[in-house]
């Protein structure tokens, strides 16, 4: 097995003082990626864009997060293929705690449960002020703050193909929670929940519990 990719992105975002999150900018990448298995070469390409606004509550914006994506290759093979669901957030984790946000993601469905050579999918983000914390806990061991935010999306894979064409939505809330140890090592401590929505299918909940050690 051996695969590559490579990616450019740009981004101009601007914060105000005292912000926990971007209040407005405009962010977007684009990637390609090749795989060789089993004696086969796949390629892949997709591209994000994400527009935030403020809104006039303090600290509070909404964004609009964008991407799609196509893949050449055979529709039976996997490496061929994107794949979408959860909010892909570890129990222990050291990597974004906004998860949800990336193009793969998709909270409520299963991990990978949805595919599909090519795709389409967007969410709209509302994150709400934040809840700070001035006597919460102890000197060694204290809540700093709480960063709300709600969420609704959609996702169209096999756009090419209507007999394995998918369409889902989603939509959830996700909390964080910053807790400083010992005054310098901070942690974050996120609560989600999501429910996934599809034609042909029940709809799918997912509840999500994630301890970030930030450095």
């Amino acid at each position: 097995l051996f695969a590559a990719e490579a990616t450019i992105k740009w981004r101009d975002v601007r914060s105000s003082l005292g912000r926990v999150d971007d209040d407005k900018g405009l962010l977007w990448s684009a990637t390609i990626d090749g795989s060789r298995a089993a004696g086969s070469w796949f390629g892949r390409a997709h591209g994000t864009l994400d527009l935030g606004a403020p809104l006039p509550l303090p600290h509070s914006s909404v964004w609009l997060r964008s991407a799609a994506g196509v893949s050449p290759g055979s529709r039976e093979a996997p490496f061929a293929n994107f794949f979408f669901g959860g909010f892909g957030n570890n129990w222990v984790d050291r990597g974004d705690e906004k998860r949800y946000r990336h193009y793969y993601a998709f909270p409520g469905a299963d991990l990978n449960e949805i595919g599909g050579r090519n795709f389409v999918r967007s969410l709209l983000e509302w994150n709400l002020p934040p809840l700070r914390f001035s006597g919460v806990g102890s000197p060694g061991f204290y809540l700093t703050w709480m960063r709300p935010a709600v969420f609704a999306g959609g996702l169209a894979t096999n756009l090419d193909h209507d007999a394995f064409r998918r369409t889902a939505a989603t939509a959830g809330a996700q909390l964080d929670f910053q807790i400083t140890a010992l005054s310098t090592l901070d942690l974050m401590l996120s609560v989600g929940g999501a429910v996934a929505f599809e034609d042909g299918y029940a709809p799918r909940r997912e509840l999500m519990v994630s301890l970030k050690v930030l450095r």
